[in-house]
C-alpha cells in the first residue's frame, strides 16, 4: 500500500513539473533511498511519457479525422489540377499535330498543282506544234492544188481511170488513218508519233495528187 501511495507521489509531481531534486528529496523523507528514488523517478517518467504519447496520438487521430474532408478536398484539387494540365499538353500535341498534317496537304495540292500546270504547259506546246504541222501542210496542199492546176494545162492523163482512184482511195484512207490517229491519241502523242502522222498526211496528200494529176 505504501508503494502505491509513493507510486501516486512521483507521478503527481511528475505531472506538476516539479523538479527532479524535489522529487528525490520527497521521496528520501518518506523513507526511500536515494538510488531507489531516482529508479522510480525515471520509471515515473517513463510511464508519463507513454501516457502523453498515447495522448498526443489520440489528439492527431482526431485531427486528422477532422481535417480528412479538408485533406480530400486537395487532394482532388491537385488531382484536378494535373488532370487539367495533362489535357492541356494533348490539346497542344493534337493541334501541334493537325498543323503538320494540314500543311503536308497544302504541300500536296501545290505539287499537285504544279503537275497539272506542267501538263497543260506540255499540252499547250504540242498543240502549238501540231498547229504549225497543220499550216504547213494546208500550205503544201495549196501549194500542190495549184502545182496540179498547172500541171493540168500541160500533161495529158497517160495512166487508166482505175489507177488514178486506186491512189486516191489509198491516199483518202492515209489521210483518214492520219486523222484519226490524231485524235484517238492526241494526249499521248510524242514527237515519234506526231512525225509519223505528218509522213501520212503527206504521202496521203501525194497520192491523191499523183491520182489528180495522171
Amino acid at each position: 500500500m505504501q508503494d502505491e501511495s509513493i507510486i501516486n507521489v512521483i507521478q503527481k509531481m511528475v505531472q506538476e513539473g516539479q523538479p527532479r531534486e524535489r522529487i528525490i528529496q520527497t521521496l528520501r523523507d518518506l523513507g526511500v533511498e536515494e538510488e531507489q528514488a531516482k529508479k522510480l523517478l525515471l520509471i515515473a517518467e517513463a510511464d508519463t511519457f507513454t501516457l502523453l504519447r498515447k495522448e498526443i496520438n489520440s489528439m492527431v487521430k482526431e485531427e486528422f479525422i477532422g481535417q480528412k474532408s479538408q485533406f480530400e478536398d486537395i487532394i482532388h484539387a491537385d488531382l484536378a489540377k494535373v488532370e487539367e494540365e495533362e489535357k492541356g499538353k494533348v490539346r497542344e500535341l493534337a493541334v501541334a499535330q493537325l498543323g503538320d498534317v494540314r500543311q503536308d496537304v497544302i504541300n500536296e495540292a501545290k505539287a499537285f498543282e504544279e503537275r497539272v500546270n506542267k501538263t497543260i504547259n506540255t499540252s499547250q506546246k504540242t498543240v502549238s506544234m501540231v498547229k504549225i504541222a497543220l499550216d504547213s501542210i494546208n500550205e503544201r496542199i495549196a501549194q500542190i492544188e495549184l502545182d496540179t492546176e498547172q500541171l493540168k494545162v500541160h500533161k495529158f492523163r497517160k495512166k487508166s481511170m482505175v489507177f488514178s482512184y486506186t491512189m486516191l482511195g489509198i491516199g483518202v484512207v492515209l489521210l483518214a488513218t492520219s486523222i484519226i490517229m490524231f485524235i484517238w491519241k492526241f494526249m499521248d502523242l510524242d514527237n515519234t508519233q506526231i512525225l509519223m502522222i505528218g509522213i501520212m498526211v503527206l504521202a496521203s496528200i501525194t497520192l491523191m495528187f499523183a491520182s489528180v494529176i495522171s
